[in-house]
């Protein structure tokens, strides 16, 4: 299995360079699916560095904990769909017309966001190991706690009722909301780092976010299959297809995740023993993908472009 985890950098890099080629002339296959066909090769390289660099990874460490993270993703991300809905910061373009296929692409997709945060910051953590970075201490009385969650919940609601002012809100409401009941919780969380002084691992996730930020975009921009925004008043300065700004909008966004993500492992932790439960779940959880799926076709898609 060691050989695997260190082959896995040949493999992924072969992989995108086989994706770059077929791009390069321009074959329809590739125009349509470079995106994920380049994206999680490259999740492949980074779960092999991170093995060659610390002896672990997380593919390594935990093949359903991977596989838990990549469906668990679908419905996160889509959480974000479904406050675009409302904000129209972004569309999506010449995906394919076919209703299966492009449903395919949007779990493909969807289902690499927490596996490449997680392989993002597991390098960065393996950067900074021989570092104690420092963090101001936040209070955490349980004034303090309720105030953040109240915050979350305002911030939210601010963007859905006054999109164009308040858009940015949506990258921080989870993050004030969640990080508190992790807290309570007493889970492994990022504010119970922040009340120790501990940077290293809220560094690691923010430098995380800004990473695949770049990744991201840098491989949609190619992509004929891709996203485009329109950001009020921040809509210039692009970076591939990214206005300047919107770059800042990962680095919480990447926080936001490591809350839910941590929150979602706790309750399935709490479900492993009981099957009908997790069935129930996981029915769920695709009902709402589909919904998600088809408000996306019908709100976000635009259709011939």
């Amino acid at each position: 299995m060691t050989a695997i985890f260190r082959w896995n950098l040949i493999f992924g890099l072969g992989a995108i360079f086989l994706a770059v080629f077929l791009l390069f002339f321009d074959v329809p296959f590739m125009r349509t699916w470079f995106y994920i066909c380049a994206w999680w090769p490259l999740i492949l390289v980074l779960d092999s560095v991170n093995f060659r660099m610390n002896g672990w990874s997380p593919l390594s460490r935990s093949l359903r904990d991977i596989v838990f993270a990549a469906f668990i993703s679908v419905p996160v991300w889509l959480v974000f769909e479904l406050f675009n809905l409302r904000l129209q910061n972004w569309s999506y373009h010449s995906l394919p017309p076919e209703l299966p296929l492009r449903w395919l692409g949007y779990g493909l997709a969807f289902a690499s966001v927490i596996p490449a945060l997680l392989e993002f910051s597991a390098l960065f953590e393996n950067v900074f190991k021989e570092k104690r970075i420092p963090f101001p201490r936040l209070k955490t009385t349980k004034s303090t706690l309720n105030g953040w969650m109240a915050l979350g919940v305002i911030l939210l609601v601010f963007c859905l009722v006054l999109p164009r002012l308040f858009f940015p809100f949506l990258w921080l409401g989870f993050l004030f909301l969640m990080g508190p009941v992790n807290f309570r919780l007493k889970l492994d969380s990022l504010l119970a780092d922040a009340n120790k002084r501990q940077g290293n691992r809220i560094l690691s996730w923010l430098l995380a976010g800004l990473a695949a930020g770049v990744f991201w975009e840098a491989l949609n921009y190619w992509a004929g299959s891709h996203w485009e925004y329109t950001i009020p008043y921040l809509n210039f300065g692009r970076i591939f297809q990214m206005p300047l700004f919107g770059y800042g909008g990962f680095l919480p966004f990447a926080l936001e995740v490591f809350a839910i993500y941590t929150f979602l492992s706790f309750l399935r932790r709490k479900a492993q023993a009981r099957p009908i439960l997790q069935a129930v779940s996981i029915a769920l959880i695709l009902a709402f993908d589909i919904l998600s799926f088809y408000l996306i076709d019908t709100f976000t898609l635009v259709r011939g472009a």
